[in-house]
């Protein structure tokens, strides 16, 4: 594993590598486990492992990706890093190029949409400098798992220029620190 940051921050920004099962979810086609053919993934136990409570601060936010299939994992893993759960901070709706919305095969139902948890250690006063933040992002689904840029611009809105950093990072951005093994490869 690449080693952890050594640094402090008020903004954690992830989106883990999720373990996918078919097992798991009772669903009897092929090709539902070929998520590690894109990245390696991490069970929920690996991800709750990681010693992100020693990178943030006493006032941080936490943003964090989940799928639907994984929104028990995800409070597990907020709760296992020293952050509260408070609410949803971001529902994507997943759009072609067309502005036609994605429909992807799922246990149940087809999923357009894929949320982004808040997280909260210490004051959200300490951290918050806007109130006019849309949680609503429709924007077009490009290479796997790859999120919308303009969340991050979001955060930065809604939280100011703090120290953040992105985990599970595929690229870096400008103002961000990263944290990944995906950094600037090729998907």
């Amino acid at each position: 594993m690449i080693p952890f940051p050594d640094k402090k921050y008020n903004i954690i920004y992830a989106d883990p590598p999720w373990k996918f099962s078919s097992a798991k979810y009772n669903i009897n086609f092929k090709g539902f486990d070929r998520l590690e053919t894109f990245y390696p993934t991490m069970d929920t136990k690996e991800i709750c492992s990681l010693p992100v409570k020693n990178i943030s601060e006493e006032d941080t936010i936490l943003f964090m990706w989940v799928t639907d299939a994984h929104l028990q994992e995800g409070l597990e893993v907020i709760k296992s890093w020293g952050f509260k759960y408070k609410t949803i901070g971001f529902t994507w709706v997943k759009q072609h190029r067309t502005k036609s919305y994605c429909y992807n095969f799922g246990a149940y139902t087809l999923k357009s949409t894929e949320i982004c948890l808040i997280g909260l250690k210490g004051k959200l006063k300490n951290i918050k400098k806007s109130n006019n933040v849309k949680g609503l992002v429709f924007a077009e689904r490009t290479k796997h798992s790859k999120k919308p840029n303009s969340v991050r611009d979001s955060i930065v809105q809604l939280c100011g220029d703090k120290p953040k950093i992105e985990l599970f990072a595929r690229q870096e951005f400008e103002g961000w620190d990263s944290w990944g093994n995906e950094i600037n490869k090729e998907n």
